[in-house]
């Protein structure tokens, strides 16, 4: 990376936070207007409250994966699938926000937005012999143990680490400002490791992409967090938590920290399984009778439900001592994402070592 490099990394965020503040703005008053809004149930006089946020994040990080193809030809093809994916899985956001897509039927959509990516690397090097035209390198890095060759394996997984970080994402979009706030300490740690590992001189690593994706995606969530935070104006929904989820998995895997992103991820990875199992499976959430927490109208506070089928969240854990607001709530998961992003750091650490 040269200073021009640097040059344009800066008017990047600085443009798509700029949209995507303006153009989160403009949607929490048309969408309210036009009745597509939920009620804040966290807060005593049931708000309504904007739907569908997300598709502020959609439309920026498309057009700039688009601009970012002419910026830096040299990584056209890496960001022309970017933006296939990210409209993909947009689109699939947009269909569950307007009609509830089954818990089934979701998950085996999300699988679709890979599938762009693995055909462009089967065309276009399908024997990994040309390293300039790998969209990605089936030799994740480990710990202390540097890069091991998963080939086959690593075809299988690219759909379901999509899948998975999107529906995990998407899982702890519960309270104002969860999404923005675990993830802005996600994507920071994702900047840093791309960062760190392509500028190391011992093997030739180029996480260029990745790092121009974890910026882009961080400006996003920067911007979009000041309209859903604590009172929300507007809500994420799912065309946002899928999306983010899918781009942090992208970051991952073009930028070759797989294994970082997974300890990064951790809570909200742990905080969907937690909720599969307590559930014993996928279920729509009209099926799911008992909810994780109760909200006590009089004080606005948030207790764990003690019924044996409540399902368990990382919300339930967090007030299963004792109530907290829905704001207190935001700021432990913000502080549970920070330890799991320096965990993730210090897993960078290791890796660093090995190479």
């Amino acid at each position: 990376m040269d200073l021009m490099d640097w040059i344009w990394l800066i008017i990047i965020f600085v443009f798509a936070a700029g949209a995507t503040a303006l153009l989160t703005w403009f949607l929490s008053k048309f969408f309210l207007k036009k009745g597509i809004y939920g009620l804040d149930v966290h807060k005593k006089e049931r708000p309504k409250v904007a739907e569908m946020g997300g598709v502020s994040i959609v439309i920026v990080l498309i057009v700039m994966l688009i601009s970012c193809i002419f910026i830096f030809p040299d990584y056209w093809q890496f960001f022309t699938v970017s933006a296939i994916v990210i409209l993909l899985v947009g689109l699939i956001g947009i269909w569950d926000d307007l009609k509830a897509l089954g818990a089934i039927t979701k998950p085996f959509l999300l699988l679709i937005p890979s599938i762009p990516l693995l055909i462009w690397q089967l065309v276009a090097n399908p024997t990994f012999e040309k390293t300039e035209l790998l969209l990605f390198n089936p030799r994740p890095f480990l710990p202390l143990i540097g890069s091991i060759t998963i080939t086959i394996v690593y075809w299988l997984l690219v759909p379901f680490a999509i899948t998975v970080l999107s529906n995990a994402t998407n899982m702890l979009d519960v309270m104002n400002g969860s999404t923005p706030v675990t993830m802005l300490f996600v994507t920071g740690s994702a900047i840093i490791s791309t960062v760190v590992l392509g500028i190391q001189q011992k093997t030739a690593i180029d996480t260029f992409p990745g790092v121009v994706l974890s910026v882009l995606l961080f400006a996003c969530l920067f911007a979009f967090y000041w309209f859903n935070r604590y009172p929300a104006k507007i809500f994420c929904g799912d065309t946002g938590s899928l999306t983010i989820g899918a781009m942090i998995a992208l970051v991952a895997i073009f930028g070759r920290i797989e294994i970082i992103i997974i300890v990064a991820m951790m809570p909200q990875i742990m905080n969907s399984f937690q909720i599969l199992s307590s559930i014993k499976g996928l279920r729509e959430r009209r099926q799911i009778k008992e909810r994780p927490t109760i909200v006590h109208d009089d004080t606005e506070e948030i207790s764990a439900n003690p019924h044996k089928k409540a399902p368990l969240t990382l919300t339930r854990w967090l007030v299963a001592k004792q109530p907290m607001r829905e704001h207190e709530i935001v700021v432990a998961m913000g502080v549970t994402s920070f330890i799991s992003s320096l965990l993730a750091l210090a897993t960078l650490g290791l890796i660093y070592l090995s190479l």
